[in-house]
């Protein structure tokens, strides 16, 4: 498993949302600028994170992108998974194809409980967790 650009560029904004009283609204192209994403790859992001309602998105002269809950309610499983969807460790564990090997394959038991595990992980860190680090 490798975490994605989008991942990786969404927990740099995150965190530099995080960073401000909580209630700013960033412009995107601002948010950009000091996380250094490139602003049309960070729009598709961050409407992404605006339909987990990790973001609020408001339109207008005082609108922009605000996170939509405290930094300590927002864990980085559900940010990664807003992003890059569910995550799966092995195509095998992917509930949208199945695996037709999961009762014979030695490796399925483990790879599942190496995923729950990783899961369960990224659950307990928080973006206040992550934001904190950074100060």
């Amino acid at each position: 498993m490798k975490i994605t650009r989008a991942c990786d560029y969404t927990i740099r904004a995150l965190v530099y949302m995080a960073q401000h009283p909580m209630g700013t609204a960033f412009m995107r192209s601002d948010i950009a600028k000091e996380c250094n994403v490139p602003d049309s790859f960070l729009g598709k992001i961050l409407q992404n994170l605006a339909k987990s309602d990790i973001l609020v998105s408001e339109r207008g002269k005082k609108g922009g992108f605000r996170l939509g809950k405290e930094p300590n309610k927002i864990c980085m499983y559900d940010v990664i998974v807003a992003v890059d969807g569910p995550l799966n460790i092995n195509n095998c564990l992917d509930e949208q194809v199945g695996c037709c090997y999961d009762q014979s394959c030695c490796a399925h038991k483990m790879w599942k409980d190496v995923q729950a595990d990783l899961i369960e992980k990224l659950k307990k860190y928080s973006l206040a967790d992550i934001s904190e680090g950074c100060q």
